[in-house]
């Protein structure tokens, strides 16, 4: 496996996407970015994020020019 200056693996093809936790109300609590090689794996980290802080009302995530995507509490016990 190589890796460039950044670390990445070199050919691999993995996306920026952007996850923000939302509050009850639906308003944004917290923004994070993160490379994922596609949406299930988005989704798994969102599913992370959520586990992380369960008081949070879901995670909102979604790559450049994409539609987004939420995860919630009630999509955390179908992750385990």
């Amino acid at each position: 496996m190589s890796l460039n200056a950044q670390g990445a693996v070199l050919g691999a093809s993995v996306s920026i996407y952007t996850f923000m936790f939302m509050d009850a109300a639906g308003v944004s609590a917290m923004l994070e970015f993160d490379d994922c090689a596609d949406d299930q794996a988005a989704r798994r980290r969102a599913l992370d994020l959520l586990a992380s802080a369960p008081h949070r009302g879901g995670v909102e995530f979604w790559v450049e020019g994409g539609q987004p995507m939420r995860v919630t509490a009630t999509d955390l016990p179908a992750s385990s």
